[in-house]
């Protein structure tokens, strides 16, 4: 796999904005990553939220052009990652590749307490959204999207911990039944960096993080882990499955690690407490210069 010679990653939204800042902050996740190799540049959005009003407003105050993007990549259907997409498209002039899983666009929802709309339907439909400029590319498989960076595909579910816990959605089967949606959707993405190994972008990491960075490591051959940020989706996870984690987490030992948005209070203080000198707290506005 081809190697980055330059790279940056800024938060763009998130559950809340960066210390003494004028950011806004809301639940869900939205990344721009820029990246250049061999002298050619590439903007990459990863997730854009459920609300344009304050992704753009973020982006206004940090410089940020969102027309400029060259590829969009949705992690996964859940509204807290794509619902913004509708207004978003309004704001880029032209056409703009889409990446995401084929199954993204399924019916998802919640029951309880009530019924609640989870995934893209209404002005976010895919026939909407293609109106609108979006060109989807969905894909189960890994994709390297530009020379340093790949896209995972479907990830393997081979942790059996990391089954339990995480969003109770429904979707509808081929029959007709309703059943428990397994999120298969759920995709993540890889930086090299080269030497200093690869940085790992998570959505909700719905596959596990553990299998998420496992999988990343196998399909773009690099074992040395620089970083990983994104939400874990451990809010809802029992203690077991959190300890576990962390100790899994340990063995990348990854030079620095940033659980976001869905990873909860507690999991994400298990991994300041276990990670010192690696934690980092990112929130809306913070930004990574990595090379």
């Amino acid at each position: 796999m081809n190697e980055v010679e330059r790279a940056s990653i800024t938060v763009l939204l998130e559950n809340a904005p960066k210390y003494d800042t004028y950011l806004k902050g809301c639940f869900g996740l939205s990344l721009w990553i820029e990246v250049r190799t061999q002298g050619v540049e590439k903007k990459i959005l990863f997730d854009v939220g459920p609300l344009a009003e304050p992704l753009l407003y973020n982006a206004e105050a940090l410089d940020i052009d969102i027309s400029d993007v060259d590829l969009i990549v949705l992690s996964h259907c859940h509204f807290d990652h794509t619902a913004a997409l509708a207004d978003l498209m309004g704001h880029i002039d032209g056409e703009v590749p889409v990446l995401a899983h084929p199954e993204i666009f399924r019916q998802v929802f919640k029951l309880d307490p009530g019924f609640m709309d989870y995934g893209m339907s209404g002005r976010n439909s895919r026939a909407n959204l293609e109106g609108l400029g979006a060109r989807f590319i969905l894909s189960k498989s890994p994709l390297k999207v530009f020379p340093g960076v790949m896209y995972s595909g479907e990830i393997p579910r081979k942790e059996a911990f990391e089954e339990r816990g995480g969003v109770s959605s429904f979707t509808i089967d081929d029959g007709g039944e309703t059943v428990a949606d397994a999120i298969r959707d759920d995709v993540s993405l890889a930086v090299n960096l080269g030497d200093r190994g690869l940085v790992i972008l998570t959505g909700c990491a719905h596959a596990g993080p553990i299998n998420s960075i496992r999988h990343l490591g196998t399909v773009t051959g690099v074992e040395r882990i620089e970083g990983i940020m994104g939400g874990f989706h451990l809010l809802e996870a029992d203690s077991t499955r959190v300890d576990e984690t962390v100790k899994r987490l340990g063995e990348f030992a990854p030079t620095w690690i940033a659980p976001m948005h869905c990873t909860g209070l507690i999991p994400s203080a298990r991994i300041a407490d276990a990670f010192p000198e690696a934690f980092q707290e990112l929130h809306a506005g913070d930004v990574l210069e990595l090379l």
